[in-house]
């Protein structure tokens, strides 16, 4: 094969990977899933609302707007521009939450939902500019998220605008840039956190995972007996290295896909489980799945439905 031949085949199967058109359904699995767990996330924070939000909560608003970026709107920006139609501080944090979960809402029905998922990245915008105090890894990756959902077409499967006909449910190139951006993006992630985590003295010699589970915060659990077993300590912490490291490698081939997909889903519902972080873990175990485990389901539920279809006919031809 000649060199003018070889760049021509690898141009059209990357033109393929980036364009041939695909189902959205990846797309409306991711849309669901962060809509929901960003509802769950509103109601257990809901009490908490004047704490969290309020000038006289947790983190006063000259303390925290220290911390916030100057060109992005805060909560109390909102409550000074409602003050004026009689709207108490009180008031206005609620209608802001509120308007926050109406959105939310919108988007997990996929109810108009390009408009539901700009207003949801707004919102989360100005609410994560107020409480950077709070804020962790899982916000950032809602904020990355919902910035997904407002610009792919994540409203083309499993919503109401596809069952009104407001949006097109047939496969896409579209879909399938989108579905690519989003895989490359968890690639680049899961690689740069596993070389990061292989610098660290820690993780090469295998006592990460203890000295994270013996910090009070972290530890749910009584793990002092892990002390008598090194090497679960180390098995754990060398394993994570293992599927991080490995994702961008072994998520994309065939034959690896499905247990990769596993690998980290487990390794997310440990985090959850060991470390309490049940929304960070939640909000990558979605993303996993939308991008790489729920294009295999929906192979397998293919492969099934045919195979149903065509065996009475197999059995008949037989006899």
């Amino acid at each position: 094969m000649s060199a003018a031949t070889w760049r021509t085949s690898v141009g059209q199967r990357l033109a393929a990977f980036v364009s041939a058109p695909s189902s959205p359904q990846p797309l409306g699995v991711l849309r669901m899933g962060v809509a929901a767990l960003l509802l769950i996330q509103a109601w257990s924070l809901s009490e908490s609302l004047p704490e969290l939000l309020g000038d006289r909560g947790w983190v006063p608003w000259s303390v925290s707007e220290a911390m916030a970026s100057p060109a992005v709107p805060r909560v109390d920006a909102v409550v000074a521009a409602l003050a004026p139609l009689g709207i108490s501080q009180v008031a206005g944090i609620q209608a802001l939450a509120f308007a926050y979960v109406v959105a939310l809402l919108g988007l997990l029905l996929g109810l108009h939902t390009r408009l539901s998922a700009v207003v949801a990245w707004i919102l989360h915008t100005v609410l994560l500019n107020s409480i950077s105090f709070f804020s962790y890894g899982v916000e950032t990756f809602a904020h990355i998220s919902l910035f997904y959902c407002a610009v792919m077409p994540v409203g083309a499967a499993f919503s109401l605008d596809a069952r009104a006909g407001r949006t097109s449910v047939v496969h896409s190139a579209l879909a399938t840039l989108s579905l690519r951006v989003l895989q490359v993006h968890l690639c680049l992630i899961y690689l740069s956190t596993g070389l990061e985590k292989l610098l660290g003295p820690v993780w090469r010699d295998g006592t990460a995972i203890w000295e994270v589970l013996m910090q009070p915060q972290y530890g749910q659990f009584d793990f002092a007996w892990l002390a008598a077993v090194p090497w679960l300590v180390k098995l754990a912490t060398w394993g994570t290295l293992v599927v991080e490291g490995g994702y961008a490698f072994c998520v994309w081939p065939r034959r690896t896909r499905g247990l990769w997909v596993a690998l980290t889903l487990g390794m997310h519902l440990g985090i959850a489980v060991m470390m309490g972080l049940w929304m960070f873990s939640a909000m990558m175990a979605v993303l996993t799945f939308a991008a790489f485990g729920w294009p295999l389901v929906a192979e397998s539920m293919v492969t099934r439905v045919r195979a149903a279809v065509l065996l009475p006919f197999h059995s008949g031809s037989a006899r």
